[in-house]
């Protein structure tokens, strides 16, 4: 099997708005995509897809088709998918983490149709369940409004309930009591601060949401802030998750090596592929620490790959930390014949061959034409 050719979608889709998140970061309510296709002379394709926000990344939509087409695309022509060393990608560009996924995620693909196996087979076999337990996700939403929402999801399965905290103390921690009073005790709940706070703010705010027993709090301090993040951990009772401190492994080494976390989450996306998520996740483990799935509301193709990763991952502790596999649930197009399967506050990974999912090229082809009318 040989490449043949390597197809770039830029795709933006539109958040439903009654889930739309607005975050320490700022509102997210489109999403923009480059979905990848790794064309091959057996009629063969694999998929992928980056998931771009300036802001988060770096990457937007004209950065990623350049460095595929320009760069990555001339590296992976006529050769076949499995004689290719992943660390190839990485001598083209630094950095760039989503867009790097999104090939590896489609070659990924491909190997897995040459072999006949699902992704998680390729990373070693499901050593979590292929049903996973999944949290929901709550902007800064009025409390109301977030209590409603998040009694609506218990209804539905949920087992865990995550809410964005930071710019607002007062109206944040009604945000929590709020979320707290409509779930019940029994319900997890924590928060996420995208790194909104400083040093100073975290340690005076979060004993204050010690009454709501939360499972942990995710990145409260700056992601470039790995010693303040370890301070905070050193000095508060509730655990602390790094998200926006772990991009590459490097850091992940940085954040193990000065105990600035009890736990870390890892995506393909954001660590720049499913192999280094991997890697992070067993170097998490051996010093002790568990690992959880983030997210970047990636669509139906970033989220399968999430859920192999998972899958493949026991240190993703997904019994005891309920992870964020949701990205499709905030739309209402989906570029696969059978949309990700979720049932009763799971994600069903998908179980054929590669992603496990078969794409609509005519649908993501419409949405490409769709996505032209969007400022």
């Amino acid at each position: 099997m040989k490449i043949t050719t390597i197809r770039t979608f830029p795709i933006t889709l539109t958040v439903r708005p009654e889930y739309y998140i607005v975050s320490s970061v700022g509102a997210h309510p489109i999403s923009r995509y480059v979905v990848v296709a790794i064309e091959t002379d057996e009629g063969v394709t694999g998929w992928g897809e980056a998931t771009v926000v300036p802001l988060w990344s770096g990457e937007s939509q004209g950065g990623a088709l350049a460095l595929i087409q320009d760069h990555l695309a001339p590296l992976l022509r006529n050769r076949d998918p499995q004689d290719i060393d992943f660390r190839e990608i990485d001598s083209v560009a630094i950095d760039n983490h989503f867009t790097k996924a999104a090939v590896e995620m489609a070659l990924l693909d491909l190997i897995g149709k040459q072999q006949k196996k699902p992704i998680y087979e390729l990373l070693g076999g499901a050593k979590n369940p292929l049903r996973i337990p999944i949290k929901f996700s709550i902007g800064l939403r009025e409390p109301e409004d977030s209590a409603a929402i998040a009694a609506e999801k218990v209804k539905q399965g949920f087992s865990a309930i995550k809410i964005k905290v930071g710019p607002n103390p007062e109206k944040d921690l009604r945000r929590a009591e709020a979320v707290r009073e409509a779930i019940g005790p029994e319900i997890k709940l924590n928060v996420d601060v995208n790194g909104g706070w400083s040093v100073e703010e975290a340690l005076r705010e979060i004993p204050r949401y010690e009454r709501f027993n939360l499972e942990y709090v995710e990145q409260p301090t700056p992601r470039w802030d790995i010693d303040g993040l370890a301070a905070v951990r050193a000095a508060v009772d509730v655990p602390i998750m790094a998200d926006e401190a772990v991009f590459a492994i490097w850091q992940a080494e940085q954040v193990i090596a000065k105990k600035a976390a009890d736990l870390i989450s890892i995506y393909p996306g954001k660590n720049g592929g499913l192999l280094k998520s991997k890697r992070i996740c067993k170097l998490a483990e051996d010093a002790g620490i568990g690992c959880h799935l983030g997210s970047n509301l990636e669509w139906d193709i970033g989220t399968a790959a999430m859920c192999h990763l998972t899958a493949a991952c026991p240190n993703v502790q997904v019994g005891k930390y309920p992870v964020d596999i949701l990205g499709p649930l905030y739309y209402s197009v989906h570029p696969q014949e059978k949309p990700i399967q979720f049932q009763g506050g799971c994600v069903v990974t998908p179980s054929g061959p590669g992603l496990g999912i078969e794409m609509n090229e005519a649908e993501i082809e419409a949405l490409v034409e769709w996505a032209k009318q969007i400022p």
